[in-house]
């Protein structure tokens, strides 16, 4: 076990999951948090993949609130290792796939077009040595592009989905233009934006986004979230990674 390594319990719609974390890594935030409360499941929806599931926070969340198939894929070997332990310590195995692996090479490690959900809450800024925001691996792979831009997620993302698979996922507001041009350059239309502030007095740093591959046009901007409002988010130490 690594030094800063302990299991911790994460409350998400009146249930409970245990979690094993590293804090010399990273902590769970908010953002996963909110992201898998924002994920609605149809009834039709067969099979989930989680880009970038780092310790395994969202497929593990998202085990309390169904029961279809989940996968995730993480390209750092120590941290999918970590994931792993999780599913083994909840019982989750039959559940909870994992893959440890490049997510742009995972279309030739699993079948592809063959998600009804595809999820992530994928690193919020563009990599530039000289502005790195920490001096750690996996914190750098956690907030900054180094593994997988923006648009490689999109072309990940539309890759994996069946025709009219939702792409769901968590973004910073300031690059929400970026985003907007993917959705476009990738054949997706936003069907839903949520945008989340910290509380009613702040500006919105991050933004839920629900598209569709190959979707009509036909977009709600939902009421915003307000963080300090949400009892669930306690549990969680900030908004932003």
């Amino acid at each position: 076990m690594y030094k800063m390594e302990k299991l911790e319990p994460i409350d998400f719609q009146g249930k409970t999951i245990q979690i094993y974390k590293n804090t010399d890594w990273f902590t769970t935030t908010t953002d996963s948090v909110i992201l898998c409360d924002f994920i609605k499941i149809h009834l039709k929806d067969k099979k989930i993949l989680d880009l970038g599931s780092g310790i395994g926070t969202i497929p593990l969340l998202l085990s309390l609130k169904t029961n279809i198939e989940i996968t995730g894929v993480e390209i750092q070997e120590d941290v999918y290792n970590l994931s792993k332990k999780s599913v083994s310590y909840n019982h989750l195995e039959d559940k909870i796939h994992l893959i440890n692996c490049d997510m742009k090479c995972l279309d030739k490690v699993i079948e592809k077009e063959t998600f009804d959900i595809v999820v992530s809450n994928p690193p919020y800024f563009p990599y530039q040595e000289e502005k790195v925001l920490s001096h750690d691996i996996h914190k750098k792979y956690a907030r900054c592009e180094i593994a997988i831009t923006l648009q490689e997620l999109f072309e990940t993302a539309k890759k994996m989905l069946k025709d009219n698979g939702r792409f769901i996922f968590i973004y910073r507001t300031d690059r929400l233009l970026d985003v907007l041009e993917a959705l476009k350059l990738y054949q997706f239309e936003a069907k839903k934006i949520q945008f989340v502030f910290h509380s009613r007095e702040s500006v919105s740093k991050l933004f839920l986004l629900e598209a569709t591959k190959y979707g009509k046009r036909e977009l709600k901007i939902l009421p915003p979230l307000y963080i300090n409002e949400r009892k669930e988010c306690s549990t969680c130490k900030k908004v932003m990674k």
